[in-house]
């Protein structure tokens, strides 16, 4: 099983950039969900009083509960955006369910379900959303149906309207989701090289730092830098210098692992997070870095890169800034040891030299 530190792109997120946007979001709606809950509950109470079926009003408190609770494990959890999706379908399924044999299928109380699809809009990209809409307005019209059979004949409103409130949610939802993914992309990714920035690394690290907690796994942390790269600039210009930063995070994000996470530092620094390698993974994904760019013709020139490396010890907890500390200081040794090369703290010479 995956370790939860470790993202893996997947149906729910393909990218980096979408797995920081649910993080986050999550965070953000967690206060939020736990009062509109807690008004749901207010809100079925005197159902309980006054209508007496214990029945009906059950699946509903028992979706509403499960729901937070799913939800707030959900970051402990290998696979967050899997588990929040179920928990946010399955408080739908249970909000219709009571609905339904409360006899109140065709009731306002239908409106209910644009809840969860409001989440669903607010976390996920578009392709999630179609399939939580298409399940949400299907559960909600076949309850209605399924109660009253003949009410498309006589009164269809009750169908076509909490249908259209559905799509209304999802589609406004859907609407602020894209502004959201638009600045977020403007804040977080470096312009020149398309890598994420500083401000994307500092909003990742506390996850991976509370997973390290949570989890014993180790993390590698790389810190590569160009060597001699301000003669490239004083010979041939900013203009090459900056197509030879794009082609090397090219080259290094393309010799990364899926759910590696490769951020650019400033000027011609780069940075690589390992969630789940040890030190012999860190060193050896180090050195194929440094010998993918040297043997790359980048604009024509013979570029070569420096690299330094660390890793936690086993038991040992993430911690991002004594880690790049390691990491940088390794990375001013290989600078001293004559540049083109990897240096790994904390790993003997010899077992350096056996990995390249």
């Amino acid at each position: 099983m995956a370790s939860p530190a470790t993202f893996r792109r997947s149906w729910f997120c393909r990218d980096e950039l979408e797995h920081q946007r649910f993080m986050d979001m999550n965070a953000r709606l967690l206060p939020v969900n736990t009062k509109v809950m807690a008004l749901v509950l207010v809100a079925i109470f005197p159902a309980i009083f006054f209508g007496g079926d214990l029945r009906s009003v059950g699946p509903a408190v028992f979706g509403v509960l499960l729901f937070g609770a799913l939800q707030r494990a959900a970051i402990r959890l290998p696979n967050p955006q899997v588990v929040c999706f179920v928990a946010l379908l399955g408080a739908t399924t249970m909000i219709v369910i009571a609905l339904y044999f409360y006899g109140a299928a065709d009731s306002p109380g239908m409106a209910l379900v644009a809840w969860p699809v409001a989440g669903i809009a607010g976390r996920y990209a578009r392709r999630v959303l179609v399939v939580g809409t298409a399940y949400t307005c299907a559960i909600a019209a076949g309850a209605i149906l399924l109660a009253e059979p003949g009410i498309l004949g006589t009164d269809p409103l009750h169908v076509t309207l909490i249908v259209t409130a559905i799509i209304a949610s999802a589609s406004v939802g859907a609407v602020l989701r894209d502004s959201d993914i638009d600045n977020r992309g403007a804040a977080i990714l470096d312009p020149l090289t398309g890598m994420l920035n500083r401000h994307a690394l500092n909003t990742r690290v506390p996850e991976i730092e509370e997973q390290s907690r949570l989890t014993g796994r180790p993390v590698g942390v790389i810190v590569a830098d160009l060597d001699h790269f301000k003669s490239v600039n004083d010979t041939y210009g900013h203009g090459t210098g900056d197509a030879v930063l794009r082609d090397v995070a090219y080259v290094l994000r393309r010799e990364l692992r899926a759910y590696d996470l490769a951020y650019r530092m400033g000027g011609e620094e780069f940075a690589v997070l390992l969630p789940g390698a040890s030190i012999v993974e860190t060193g050896q994904m180090a050195e194929r870095l440094r010998a993918a760019v040297a043997s790359d013709q980048i604009e024509g020139l013979d570029i070569r890169i420096s690299v330094g490396a660390a890793c936690t010890a086993p038991g040992e907890e993430f911690a991002w800034k004594s880690l790049f500390e390691r990491a940088d200081a390794a990375l001013y040794e290989a600078k001293r040891g004559g540049r083109n090369r990897v240096v790994v703290a904390g790993q003997p010479a010899a077992a350096q030299a056996a990995a390249a």
